[in-house]
């Protein structure tokens, strides 16, 4: 298998940095803390340099963000118009929208602070300076909001969207990580640190999973969220997986952050492929794949995660291994496992929905506001 052996440096160049420190009002205050945020004290184990290691912390931000514009390219020129719409098509998947509400300056501005969660005291302050009911206030937001949230087709381009992207992550997670002895053995991932390279196809892994969680986290960001909604939790979810990947792989951590990646793909394809046949209609196949969605949480979040990785770094990683930056990787690593858990609850909550008979709803999240269609008739 090829490796890189670049032993790319996280610093400028001298010239560069004279540069930057001549530029900052004329002074070195710039050279300095750069070079105490680098500072292999923080960053690296006892012993070990920059040059040393085969990663650069340049190429985590540039690659990941072209990624992150392929895929993007991909799927709004490529996959969602010549393969998801026609089948969204064939499968007469409903497309229809709450018509917006007329424009008001006043209430769009509460709309953008607040959504679907103004305080009483806004929509009364918004009522008497429009003279209107308190009622038509909270009618002209929750029809502003079901104006633009997602409906089945747009709900059934992403998830499917999101399948395929996650199956072919979980090929190429098994071709790159299967072979690796670190697979095996955990304290292989801490063995002979400084001179340990970076497998290219290693190298590809986490461009790709990086750049599709900037294309993901960029995407989350303009959709509405308010009462029921679960964005900011999966908007969290993302910002620490990338911080998380970033971060080991600045550090030379490649070996065990590329065990992570691999360990979260695999319950996700199959919640993916359930929500993906519900949405299009086609319910045949959607309890099988929420039981295997249950078994692969279980297996690879609640016990795989916890008990082999992050018992290997908590209780193997070597005494030298203390820079303030594996502290950091590892408080995140537990608000990582911490949120986790909450979704673990609501897989829980779901399971006993289903075995009392209340049904199944979209795991992970709350459930979701309704549109009060008799509401938006008065308007």
């Amino acid at each position: 298998m090829e490796e890189s052996g670049s032993n790319l440096n996280v610093l400028p160049s001298p010239t560069t940095q004279q540069s930057i420190s001549g530029t900052f009002m004329g002074g070195d205050w710039w050279t300095e803390a750069y070079d105490t945020f680098w500072s292999e004290d923080i960053w690296l184990p006892e012993g070990v340099s920059w040059k040393e290691i085969d990663t650069s912390a340049s190429e985590v931000f540039y690659y990941p963000i072209l990624f992150s514009f392929v895929i993007m390219f991909l799927r709004y020129c490529v996959i969602q118009p010549f393969v998801l719409a026609p089948i969204a098509h064939a499968r007469r998947i409903p497309n229809k929208r709450t018509k917006a509400p007329i424009p008001n300056k006043t209430l769009e501005d509460i709309y953008q602070q607040y959504q679907l969660d103004a305080p009483q005291k806004v929509k009364v302050q918004a009522s008497k300076m429009l003279d209107m009911e308190i009622r038509q206030v909270e009618r002209w937001l929750r029809r502003r909001y079901n104006s633009v949230k997602l409906n089945t087709y747009d709900k059934f381009i992403d998830c499917s969207f999101k399948l395929i992207c996650h199956i072919f992550f979980a090929i190429v997670g098994l071709s790159v990580t299967l072979p690796k002895p670190w697979l095996w053995d955990t304290t292989v991932c801490y063995e002979d640190f400084a001179n340990q390279k970076l497998p290219s196809d290693l190298w590809f892994y986490y461009m790709l999973i990086l750049g599709y969680y900037w294309a993901i986290t960029a995407e989350e960001l303009p959709k509405p969220g308010g009462k029921g909604s679960d964005k900011m939790q999966m908007i969290l979810h993302h910002t620490l997986t990338i911080l998380l990947t970033a971060f080991s792989y600045t550090a030379g951590h490649f070996r065990m952050g590329g065990l992570i990646i691999f360990v979260h793909e695999y319950s996700d394809i199959a919640l993916l492929a359930a929500k993906t046949c519900h949405y299009a209609g086609y319910d045949g196949p959607t309890e099988p794949l929420f039981v295997a969605f249950v078994v692969l949480w279980f297996l690879t979040r609640c016990l795989i995660l916890p008990f082999w990785l992050m018992r290997s770094i908590f209780f193997e990683m070597p005494s030298s291994f203390n820079q303030l930056t594996m502290l950091i990787q590892k408080g995140w690593m537990i608000t990582l496992f911490l949120l986790t858990m909450y979704w673990t609850g609501l897989v829980i909550r779901t399971v006993v929905r289903k075995l009392t008979g209340k049904g199944l709803q979209d795991v992970r999240s709350a459930p979701e506001d309704t549109s009060d269609s008799e509401n938006d008739k008065a308007d």
